[in-house]
């Protein structure tokens, strides 16, 4: 018994720490995914419960076409789309896209800046430029051979590389468990949003007066519980 279960420890398979540090990049990035997204989860059933006190100092006929907008607002396809999304994966397609185009652009606008700047440079600045450049580059060669001979690097240190393997494997953990936290806050958004859906559409079936009660209690009864 005692040689079977050393023979089946030794053939576990051992995480390797490019492995390691591989998992950790990925559900930190996750997280913070996640972490973002919800709060803007949060924001839709903040914006409901805001719109709806504030609309008690309406008259009833006015507020019930306003309890109506607020429902269909905060249960529109988008919102509801999105949080399913979250809870499916990663976020792709045009939103991924969008913020690639928002980061090119900007490294667009700054490069434009740069070059405009570098035009209304003086003649005598460009001379100093000149000359400095020749000195940066004469340190630039010492530097690079200082760099060679002692294997120093500017490339940026990610915190993967100075964590050891416990580190990683309890920062792994904690990701885990905060993804596992946000999943399960964005189960309770969906199913209150389409809950609030559902009723939303029954009560089209009842007269104004009993349906503008009705839409109050759906909106109380969906914001009621806070998400932490």
């Amino acid at each position: 018994m005692g040689k079977d279960s050393d023979r089946r420890g030794s053939t576990q398979t051992k995480v390797s720490r490019d492995d390691l540090k591989a998992d950790h990049v990925r559900l930190v990035q996750r997280e913070k995914e996640l972490a973002q997204q919800f709060l803007e989860v949060k924001g839709v059933f903040q914006k409901l419960e805001e719109a709806y006190l504030s609309s008690k100092g309406t008259f009833s006929v006015q507020r019930y076409g306003q309890l109506k907008e607020m429902i269909k607002g905060a249960t529109s396809d988008a919102t509801i789309n999105s949080i399913k999304g979250a809870l499916n994966g990663p976020s792709t397609g045009e939103s991924g896209k969008g913020g690639l185009a928002a980061l090119l652009q900007k490294a667009k606008d700054f490069s434009s800046e740069s070059q405009q700047q570098q035009s209304q440079q003086t003649s005598d600045q460009s001379d100093q430029a000149s000359g400095s450049k020749k000195s940066s580059g004469k340190m630039s060669s010492f530097m690079k051979k200082l760099k060679d001979f002692t294997g120093f690097s500017d490339e940026p240190v990610a915190d993967e590389d100075v964590m050891s393997d416990a580190d990683l494997q309890r920062d792994t953990a904690r990701k885990q468990r905060a993804i596992q936290h946000h999943t399960n806050q964005f189960s309770r958004a969906l199913t209150k949003l389409e809950k609030l859906r559902e009723a939303y559409q029954a009560s089209k079936a009842h007269a104004p007066p009993k349906r503008y009660q009705e839409l109050k209690e759906m909106i109380k009864a969906a914001v009621a519980d806070k998400f932490t």
